[in-house]
C-alpha cells in the first residue's frame, strides 16, 4: 500500500489508526554506529522543523507567539514546600523552554510535565512553538533526540492502536527503521499527548490491560493510560496538556508529575497580540481600550482564542462595532457574536446559504461530539448539507480547516467551535415541534448521557448562555431557526431538580454550575439553584478571573445563609500591576482614562463585590491562602461598610500584610460592620497588625470570638492585642490562641493576660492549649483568674508543659471561681498529686464546674471521690488502677452526682 492509498485509508480514524505496520521494525532492535544514530536524528529533526514551520502559518501558532512562555508552577515534587505555617510565600512560576532541565543533582532522569489549562488558553499553541523551538535547537538542548506529538483528540476511540502506530505516523514520509532506532535510547524521548481526554470508562485500570510492548495494539483509552502508568516506554519523558475536567483523574494515575498552569494573557500581551493583528497602532489600541470599557469582555479576552475571533470579524477596520462589543457579558455572547459577524459579512453566497452551511456544521459538530470525533471526511460534509465545493470558501474557512497530514479531511478551526455549535443544534433542533414535559426532560438526561462530562462541559455552558431569553433574535437570525419552544423553562427545572437529588449520578462541581449559571445572566434563576445549596467549598489550588466572576454573580443574590469556603493560592489573571500605556488613543478623555486605571484588581474584587450586594446572605466566609495585600484589605473593608449577614470571617494560611490589616481594620471599625468572630488559622501576622487589631477590640461592639490558631505571635504583639482587650468599650467573649505563643515570651504573656481577665468583664472563654506557659506561666495566670472581676466560664490548659506545681495555683482559683463551668487540662504530666489539688479546689468550689477533661494526664489511683456538680469527665489514656476505678465508682452511687458522661 503507497502512501497516498494509506493517508486516504486512515481517513476518518484518524492519521495513523489504520497504519499497516509496515515500516515497523521487528521486536529485535538493530545495531547502529555512532554515525548512524546522529545521522537520523539529524533527519528527524529536520523533518520535524519543517514540518513546524509550515504550523507555523497556522492561526493557532500566530497568537502562539504572543503568549508568554511564563508558566505557573501549581506542584513540582523537586521543589520544598516547607514554609513558615505552611503559607505559600509567593507564585513559582517557569519558562516554557526549561521545563525539562536537569535538577540539582544534574541528573535527566524521566520527567512527566502535565499542562492543563481551560478552552482556548492556547495549551496546543504553546506546545507547537515548543516543538518548533526544539527541532531549530533553540530549547533543551541535547536533552531528547525525538518528540512525538500525539493529538488525543484526532485518534479514534473504537480504533486499537499501538505505540509503534503512533511512533510511525510521526515520520510516515520517511522510510526508516524507526522503532529499532527509538528503543536505543529510549530516554531521549519525549511523548507529547495533546488534549489528554477525560475518560468516562475505567478503560486500563487493571495493570493487566495496560500494554508493556511498544508493538502491541489495544483499545485507545488503554493505550494512553499505558503511557500516562510508564507502563511503554517508562525512560522516556512525558509532556501532557489537559483541560481542569480531565485533571483529577489524569493526576491518580501519574507519579511525581509536575504540574503547570497556562497563563492567560496579561495586559501587555493582549496589546502586543492586537497591535499584530490591525495594520495601524491606533486601531488596535482603540480596540484594546474598547475592551477595557467592558470588565467581562476583557476578562475574557484575556483568552488567546477570544482575542482572536474579536480580531478576525473586526478586521479590516476594527470600527463600527463598539455598542456591541461593551454588550458582551460571556462566552456565549462572544461566540455568537464572532458567528453572527461572519455570517453578515459573507461575499459570494447568500444569507439564507450562510445560515444553511452553519446549520450543516452544527449537525456535524453534534454527531462528532457524541461520537469523540474531530475529523472528517468529505463525505461526512455531504450527508450534512455541506458540499464539497463550499469547503473551500472563505466563509467556510472561518470555521474548519485541513486536517494536517491527510488528504479531503478536515477539523474545526477550535474545539470550542465544535462544543458551540452542538450547543446550538440541541437549542434548535426542535424549533417548530412541540414536546411535552417528560419529553423534554428525557431530552436533557440523554444529552448528559451523551456527553458524560455534566455542568463541566464546555458545550453544557453553551447551552445554558444560547437559552438566554434576550438571545433568541440574534440565535435565529445566524442560523435561521428558533430556539425550541419550552426549552428553557425545562432545562432550569430539570437542573434545580438534579441539585435537590442527593441520589443524582452527577458529581456536580459548584465551579461547573456557576459557569453555567452565568452564561444565562438570570439572577432570579441562579438565586433559586444557590439557595438549594447550604455550603459552597472551592478547594482547588487554582482558579481563573472568570471562575471568581462567576461565582460572585451566582452568590450575590443568595437569600440563603451560606457557608462560603474559597482556597485562594492561584488566583490566575489578577496581577496587581499597575494600568499604564504609552499607546492612549486621543478619543479617551484625560477622566476616562483616569477611571480604567482604577479599576479594582485584588483577588477578592468580585467575590467583595458580590458580598457588598444588599441581598447577599453569605454569613460564613473562609479564605485560604489568601495573600491579604492592601488592595484584598480595602475590598473587604468595603464589604464589612455595607454587608449585614456576614458573621464568620476565617484566614487560613494566609501573610497578612501590615498593610492590607490597617484597611481590613478601617473596615472592623465601621459602625455599620456586624461581623462577630474573626479567625486567624497558621497565618503569618506582624505586631503592628496586632496593634490594628487592639484599635478594633476598642471600638467594635459586635466582635464577640477572636481565635488565633497555630499563628505563632511574638510576646510584643501580645501585648498590643491585650491593650485592646483591656479597653472598657472591648465586648470580647471568646479569645482562642491553641499553639500560638512562642516559647520566649509565654510566661510574660501570661502576664498580659492576667490584667486582661481583670479589666475585661465580658471574656467567658479563654484557650490557651498546646502553648509552652509552663508551671510559672499558670501562676501569672491563675492572679487574673481569682480576681473578682473575672468571669471565665471555660479554660483550656491541654498541652501546656504543666506539672502538679501548676494544679495548686488552679485549685485556689477554683476555690474563688463562681462562674468556671468547663476545665480542660488534657496532655498534661499532673499525676496524681496534681488530681489531689485540683480535687481540693472541686471541693470547695463556689462555681458549678460541669465538665472537667484530665485525659492523658498520668492518672493511677483515681482520687475523685466528689464529683457533684460535674456532668462530664474525660479519663482516657490514663492508667487508672483497681482502686481508683473502686473510688470512683463509690462516688457515682451518690445520689447528689450529676455525672452523664464518663
Amino acid at each position: 500500500m503507497n502512501n497516498q492509498k494509506k493517508r486516504k485509508h486512515m481517513g476518518l480514524a484518524c492519521t495513523w489508526s489504520l497504519l499497516s505496520g509496515e515500516n515497523v521494525a521487528s521486536s529485535s532492535p538493530a545495531s547502529f554506529s555512532c554515525k548512524q544514530l546522529a545521522d537520523y536524528r539529524d533527519i528527524f529533526r529536520k523533518h520535524l522543523k519543517e514540518k513546524y514551520l509550515k504550523i507555523g502559518a497556522d492561526k493557532c501558532y500566530h497568537h502562539g507567539k504572543h503568549i508568554e512562555s511564563r508558566l505557573l508552577l501549581v506542584k513540582d515534587h523537586r521543589i520544598s514546600e516547607e514554609t513558615p505555617c505552611g503559607i505559600p510565600q509567593q507564585d513559582h512560576f517557569i519558562d516554557m523552554e526549561h521545563i525539562f532541565d536537569s535538577n540539582e543533582e544534574g541528573s535527566s532522569s524521566s520527567q512527566t510535565v502535565v499542562l492543563q489549562g481551560c478552552a482556548g488558553t492556547g495549551k496546543t499553541a504553546v506546545v507547537h512553538k515548543f516543538m518548533f523551538d526544539w527541532a531549530a535547537g533553540v530549547v533543551t538542548p541535547g536533552r531528547f533526540d525525538y518528540l512525538i506529538y500525539i493529538n488525543c483528540r484526532e485518534i479514534s476511540p473504537i480504533a486499537n492502536l499501538s505505540a509503534a502506530d503512533l511512533i510511525t505516523n510521526t515520520f510516515q514520509d520517511i522510510n526508516r527503521p524507526i522503532l529499532d532506532i527509538f528503543l536505543v535510547y529510549p530516554e531521549k524521548i519525549l511523548f507529547i499527548l495533546d488534549g489528554f481526554p477525560e475518560l468516562q470508562d475505567p478503560v486500563g485500570d487493571q495493570e493487566e490491560d495496560l500494554s508493556v510492548h511498544p508493538q502491541e495494539r489495544k483499545p485507545v483509552g488503554t493505550l494512553l493510560y499505558s503511557f500516562v502508568r510508564k507502563k511503554l516506554f517508562p525512560e522516556s519523558s512525558l509532556l501532557i496538556t489537559a483541560q481542569p475536567t480531565a485533571m483529577k483523574k489524569l493526576l491518580s494515575l501519574l507519579k511525581q508529575p509536575i504540574q503547570v498552569e497556562i497563563l492567560w494573557f496579561t495586559d501587555t500581551e493582549k496589546r502586543a497580540y492586537l497591535l499584530s493583528q490591525f495594520s495601524g497602532a491606533n486601531t488596535a489600541m482603540k480596540v484594546f481600550y474598547g475592551l477595557r470599557e467592558n470588565e467581562d469582555l476583557d476578562i475574557m479576552s484575556s483568552l488567546p482564542i477570544v482575542s482572536w475571533m474579536i480580531c478576525n470579524v473586526l478586521q479590516p477596520k476594527g470600527d463600527g462595532d463598539g455598542t456591541l462589543l461593551r454588550s458582551l457579558q460571556t462566552m456565549t455572547d462572544v461566540y455568537l457574536f464572532y458567528f453572527s459577524k461572519c455570517l453578515k459579512t459573507l461575499t459570494g453566497i447568500s444569507a439564507w446559504e450562510g445560515q444553511s452551511c452553519l446549520w450543516g456544521l452544527c449537525s456535524l459538530a453534534a454527531e462528532g461530539l457524541q461520537n469523540n470525533q474531530v475529523l472528517f471526511a468529505v463525505s461526512d460534509l455531504r450527508r450534512h448539507g455541506i458540499g464539497v465545493c463550499d469547503t473551500n470558501c472563505t466563509f467556510l474557512s472561518r470555521f474548519l480547516k485541513k486536517a494536517a497530514g491527510a488528504v479531503n479531511v478536515y477539523t474545526f478551526l477550535h474545539f470550542s467551535f465544535q462544543e458551540f455549535l452542538t450547543a446550538v443544534f440541541h437549542a434548535l433542533k426542535n424549533d417548530n415541534s412541540w414536546m411535552c414535559s417528560y419529553q423534554v426532560g428525557k431530552m436533557w438526561q440523554e444529552i448528559f448521557q451523551q456527553y458524560g462530562k455534566g455542568f463541566s462541559s464546555l458545550m453544557m455552558q453553551f447551552l445554558f448562555g444560547l437559552l438566554h431569553k434576550g438571545k433568541g433574535k440574534t440565535v435565529e437570525t445566524t442560523f435561521g431557526r428558533k430556539v425550541s419552544p419550552g426549552l428553557r423553562e425545562e432545562l432550569l427545572k430539570w437542573t434545580e431538580g438534579e441539585i435537590k437529588d442527593k441520589y443524582s449520578r452527577l458529581q456536580i462541581e459548584p465551579m461547573d454550575l456557576f459557569h453555567c449559571l452565568y452564561e444565562i445572566q438570570e439572577e432570579e434563576y441562579a438565586k433559586r439553584i444557590t439557595d438549594d445549596l447550604q455550603s459552597i467549598i472551592l478547594p482547588q489550588p487554582t482558579y481563573t478571573k472568570m471562575d471568581i466572576l462567576a461565582m460572585s454573580f451566582c452568590v450575590k443574590s443568595s437569600h440563603n445563609h451560606l457557608s462560603v469556603s474559597l482556597k485562594c493560592q492561584h488566583l490566575l489573571g489578577f496581577e496587581e500591576e499597575e494600568r499604564v500605556s504609552a499607546f492612549m488613543p486621543p478619543a479617551l478623555t484625560l477622566n476616562k482614562y483616569s477611571q480604567l486605571c482604577s479599576l479594582p484588581v485584588s483577588r477578592l474584587h468580585f467575590l467583595c463585590q458580590a458580598l457588598c450586594n444588599p441581598y447577599c446572605k453569605i454569613k460564613d466566609l473562609r479564605l485560604i491562602f489568601c495573600h491579604l495585600t492592601a488592595s484584598c484589605g480595602r475590598d473587604l473593608s468595603s464589604v464589612f461598610e455595607t454587608n449585614r449577614y456576614l458573621r464568620d470571617l476565617e484566614f487560613v494560611k494566609n501573610t497578612l500584610e501590615d498593610s492590607g490589616m490597617k484597611r481590613l481594620c478601617e473596615g472592623l471599625k465601621h459602625p455599620n460592620c456586624v461581623l462577630q468572630t474573626l479567625r486567624l488559622y497558621r497565618c503569618l501576622i506582624s505586631s503592628a497588625s496586632c496593634g490594628a487589631l487592639a484599635a478594633v477590640l476598642s471600638t467594635n461592639k459586635w466582635l464577640t470570638e477572636l481565635e488565633f490558631s497555630e499563628t505563632k505571635l511574638e510576646a510584643s504583639a501580645l501585648k498590643l492585642l491585650c491593650e485592646g482587650l483591656k479597653h472598657p468599650n472591648c465586648k470580647l467573649q471568646k479569645l482562642k490562641l491553641c499553639a500560638s505563643l512562642l516559647p520566649e515570651g509565654s510566661e510574660t504573656v501570661c502576664k498580659y493576660l492576667a490584667f486582661v481577665l481583670i479589666c475585661n468583664p465580658h471574656l467567658t472563654e479563654l484557650d490557651l492549649s498546646e502553648n509552652p506557659l509552663g508551671n510559672v506561666g499558670v501562676k501569672y495566670l491563675c492572679v487574673g483568674l481569682r480576681h473578682s472581676n473575672c468571669k471565665v466560664e471555660k479554660l483550656d490548659l491541654s498541652t501546656c508543659h504543666l506539672t502538679d506545681a501548676s494544679c495548686v495555683e488552679l485549685s485556689s482559683f477554683l476555690q474563688v471561681s463562681q462562674t468556671l463551668k468547663e476545665l480542660f487540662m488534657f496532655a498534661n504530666v499532673l499525676g496524681d498529686t496534681g488530681v489531689q489539688h485540683l480535687c481540693k479546689g472541686l471541693k470547695h468550689t463556689k462555681g458549678v464546674i460541669e465538665n472537667l477533661v484530665l485525659s492523658e494526664c498520668s492518672l493511677s489511683a483515681q482520687v475523685l471521690s466528689s464529683t457533684q456538680s460535674l456532668t462530664r469527665l474525660l479519663l482516657i489514656n490514663n492508667k487508672i488502677e483497681d482502686m481508683g476505678l473502686k473510688l470512683l465508682c463509690e462516688g457515682l452511687k451518690q445520689p447528689d452526682c450529676q455525672l452523664r458522661d464518663l
